[in-house]
């Protein structure tokens, strides 16, 4: 990796904006792609970066697709586009010219998304695929305002090669992002990586439903231990952060919301946002509905959230609209370990 390297990040959302803002703060190379109202907020007053020490207006490199003709042969394609996005981002991106020949299929390219899904989607264009784990408590709801509430470290990434394997390009982006505020470990087994994410992921969805602290808690052990049981039915392995993590993560505090406006993860800011195209229920949930599936084992609660959401989304219901009792009839009523 030289050190003519240039990120070209493809997705302006919450982590796709906040990885270019730490990258130019750490004067790195790098170029973000931005689209629709986003780009236009971008271009015409920066982006308001809201971290826990206060907020800063950055002035990012911003561009659309549609202006950037050409990739360089040193640049490394970032795609943090939600999954449900990510096919078409990569169609339209793989097949691109780049300068002094070659197509950008030809490139290393990194995905950010949730979900297994992502890297075998990659690797049907690209050669040269990472992967990566990323925990990042952000949001973005408001057309340049991009919120990431830990510090001093922005975010935990597991990054390496898929499907399997050793690579110096993610030992190489390791270093340079370890130096941009992250807290990334190379791995060669990213997959196992994505699985153990996963489990925590399938709780995204419960924070677009209404219902008692109870009740959740409830939901969501629920749901984790139903996406344990379809894993390991399905033969995939998960790591175990909490013996086999190396790198350093006391500097990743997540701080309280630094706003009083509503807000959560990933799958609650798709129902927040008006503009939002789709959501990830599918690539999350609905990637356990598929293992279940194939595999002749069931995942009810599951199944019941991917549906229920997938209606409410058609429907444009904002975030709590629907109750927790509507995944399953005994929902509320499923006891915590905790619960007497």
């Amino acid at each position: 990796m030289s050190g003519a390297t240039r990120y070209v990040i493809v997705g302006a959302g919450a982590t796709g904006a906040s990885l270019a803002a730490q990258l130019h703060e750490a004067g790195l190379d790098y170029i973000l792609v931005a689209r629709g109202r986003q780009l236009e907020a971008l271009r015409s007053d920066g982006l308001r970066y809201r971290r826990p020490a206060g907020e800063v207006s950055l002035r990012l490199k911003v561009t659309s697709a549609d202006e950037l003709d050409a990739l360089e042969p040193d640049d490394v394609l970032v795609v943090t586009v939600k999954t449900q996005d990510l096919d078409a981002t990569l169609a339209e991106w793989a097949w691109r010219p780049v300068r002094g020949g070659g197509l950008v299929a030809d490139l290393p390219v990194v995905t950010l998304q949730n979900g297994l899904a992502a890297e075998r989607k990659a690797l049907r264009r690209f050669r040269h695929v990472l992967g990566a784990s990323f925990h990042l408590p952000a949001s973005f709801v408001e057309p340049g305002v991009v919120e990431v509430r830990s510090a001093p470290t922005i975010a935990v990434v597991l990054l390496g090669r898929y499907p399997a394997g050793p690579d110096p390009l993610a030992d190489a982006i390791a270093a340079q992002w370890n130096g941009a505020g992250y807290a990334v470990q190379a791995t060669d087994d990213i997959a196992r990586w994505k699985a153990s994410k996963l489990l925590w992921n399938v709780n995204n969805a419960v924070d677009v439903l209404s219902g008692t602290p109870d009740e959740i808690a409830a939901l969501k052990e629920a749901l984790v231990k139903e996406a344990r049981t379809v894993l390991t039915a399905a033969g995939v392995a998960f790591a175990d952060p909490s013996t086999e993590q190396t790198v350093d993560t006391s500097g990743f505090v997540v701080h309280p919301r630094l706003t009083d406006r509503p807000g959560g993860m990933s799958t609650w800011q798709s129902f927040a946002r008006p503009d939002a195209r789709g959501h990830e229920v599918d690539h999350l949930n609905g990637e356990l509905v598929l293992l279940a599936r194939l595999h002749d084992v069931d995942a009810p609660l599951n199944e019941a959230v991917q549906r229920l959401l997938g209606r409410s989304f058609d429907l444009r219901e904002p975030p709590g609209t629907r109750h927790v009792s509507e995944v399953h009839p005994r929902a509320a009523r499923i006891p915590t370990a905790t619960s007497p």
